[in-house]
């Protein structure tokens, strides 16, 4: 991320962040369905969220497809 963020531009120690969420779409631009995966806090353990139903997920690999529209990160 250094290099898109001005003010960590001149920082001197490692900057990292932690990716805990994922929204994803999928359809076309005049419609479509999202769903999201997170990652949970406590446990580290991955879940797809989608509408009434939620189920976790086996590798967190998984998380990032080429249906991600939004990707959450934590600073470190």
């Amino acid at each position: 991320m250094r290099p898109y963020v001005l003010t960590l531009k001149n920082e001197s120690k490692p900057v990292l962040y932690d990716l805990y969420a994922v929204s994803n779409h999928y359809g076309s631009l005049n419609g479509g369905h999202y769903t999201a995966c997170v990652k949970n806090q406590i446990t580290g353990k991955w879940y797809n969220m989608n509408d009434s139903s939620c189920s976790e997920m086996q590798d967190s690999s998984e998380a990032v497809t080429n249906a991600a529209y939004l990707l959450f990160y934590k600073k470190r």
